[in-house]
């Protein structure tokens, strides 16, 4: 009973929009286009995944990295020279840059159960996260890696799917471990893996990332804030997620795929949120490991 009271806001809205995105899914009555589906992904990373990147200027801050407005004019000239580096890399190495950014983000997500399992555990969760849906459904996830890396990037996508029974199995054995710790963790394991195998890859993207980990990371910002800060935040989250809009904008030249037999709105949209995600992930994981360490963001 104390782990029902106790379970995240985020953990409800996880289970409740998995729960009904299975519905609608395998409702054939309800299709959705694939271009629906890019427009309504690309619509709820800016308006819930965003703004937790956002916050990194402020969490910044609280961690130490600047303090002065030469140090915040520093921060966010080293910041855009990160990202717009990731760009540039993605375009001359594509394959590389796609499993950098699949390691970093398995790195990543896996800190969503930072109280819950260990260094290894979380490592292993978030590569299992990544991986079960090439497994649960190994075309949709080559269409989609092909997309943002050619051949190299189907290649990736048949490695992981072959990976996936093993990663799984490991991070069953992680949450198991959690069970001990905390139940809601293990819930929460348990339904990201079947959601990963049953659910179409770009709709269980759109359900962990903007119902799970987004707003953790926002309640967890929040929490550690006193009150006169919250405002700050907002205000800070609804700048330079604005400003991450208007940038998104100048690059699509470069991340569409002007020209090319497979040019589509949706191809278009998907470029241009999985690889600008990878541009805003390394300087945004730089920030929260620096945070992590002044333990200025608690889990």
């Amino acid at each position: 009973m104390t782990e029902r009271i106790n379970a995240t806001p985020e953990t409800w809205l996880f289970l409740g929009s998995g729960g009904l995105a299975l519905l609608l899914a395998h409702q054939e009555t309800l299709p959705f286009s694939n271009q629906a589906l890019a427009i309504v992904l690309a619509v709820a990373v800016v308006l819930t995944g965003l703004p937790h990147g956002a916050l990194d200027p402020w969490v910044a801050w609280r961690a130490g990295l600047w303090r002065t407005w030469a140090g915040f004019a520093g921060f966010n000239l080293v910041y855009m020279a990160a990202a717009a580096g990731v760009v540039a890399v993605w375009q001359l190495a594509p394959g590389a840059s796609l499993a950098l950014f699949l390691a970093i983000s398995a790195w990543h997500f896996g800190g969503d159960w930072r109280k819950d399992l260990n260094v290894w555990g979380r490592v292993m969760a978030g590569s299992a996260l990544l991986a079960l849906p090439a497994l649960g459904a190994p075309a949709e996830v080559s269409a989609l890696f092909t997309l943002l890396a050619g051949e190299q990037g189907g290649a990736l996508a048949s490695s992981l799917g072959m990976a996936a029974p093993w990663l799984a199995a490991v991070a069953a054995a992680a949450a198991v471990a959690a069970l001990r710790r905390s139940t809601v963790a293990a819930v929460e394991l348990a339904a990201v893996a079947a959601f990963a195998l049953l659910l179409p890859p770009l709709v269980f993207f759109l359900v962990y990332f903007c119902a799970l980990h987004s707003p953790r990371h926002l309640r967890n910002a929040a929490r550690s804030a006193v009150s006169g800060q919250r405002q700050q935040m907002v205000g800070v989250a609804l700048i330079y997620t604005g400003l991450t809009v208007v940038a998104a904008a100048f690059v699509w030249p470069w991340l569409a795929e002007a020209g090319m037999p497979t040019a589509t709105l949706e191809n278009n949209l998907l470029r241009l949120v999985f690889i600008g995600l990878a541009a805003l992930t390394l300087p945004h994981m730089i920030v929260v490991m620096f945070s992590e360490q002044r333990d200025t963001s608690p889990p």
